[in-house]
């Protein structure tokens, strides 16, 4: 197939498009690379990586309910009030809606809040927005998944 030359110029500036580089970011691997990123810097109680994938109109609510913002998350991390001992996960589901990502998966962690160890399964739903050229979590709701009854 040949094409014109104004046809091959259209396809170039396309191609070199601010939208265009943005659009392959806006993906389903750079959504789960986000909530990698969110885990492995919580991990690591490494506060600059989550003021930057920690969108500051966060909801963070964990499995008790609890509802906490960016602020207040990041404050416990920095105050070794929460302290991370693992963190592992797997992201089964990620919807894409134009400039925001509603990412569902199921994290096994154990930390210490406030001096009290307690390890957790847990399913999660995440709703991570499109914001100076990255994502940022927006929205956190996790739920425990209770073991299976005894037989």
């Amino acid at each position: 197939m040949k094409f014109s030359p104004p046809l091959m110029s259209l396809l170039a500036l396309m191609l070199l498009a601010p939208g265009a580089q943005a659009a392959d970011t806006l993906s389903d691997a750079s959504a789960r690379a986000t909530i990698r990123a969110r885990f492995e810097a919580a991990l690591r109680g490494d506060t600059a990586a989550l003021e930057k994938v920690l969108g500051d109109d966060l909801d963070y609510c964990n499995f008790r309910g609890e509802c906490e913002s960016k602020r207040q998350y990041i404050g416990e991390i920095a105050s070794g009030a929460l302290k991370y001992k693992s963190i592992e996960h797997t992201v089964e589901r990620v919807k894409m809606f134009a400039d925001t990502a509603v990412v569902s998966g199921r994290v096994q962690a154990t930390a210490t809040r406030d001096g009290v160890e307690r390890s957790i399964n847990a399913y999660f739903l995440a709703v991570l927005a499109w914001r100076d050229n990255r994502w940022q979590l927006s929205s956190w709701a996790s739920t425990l998944i209770e073991p299976p009854p005894a037989k």
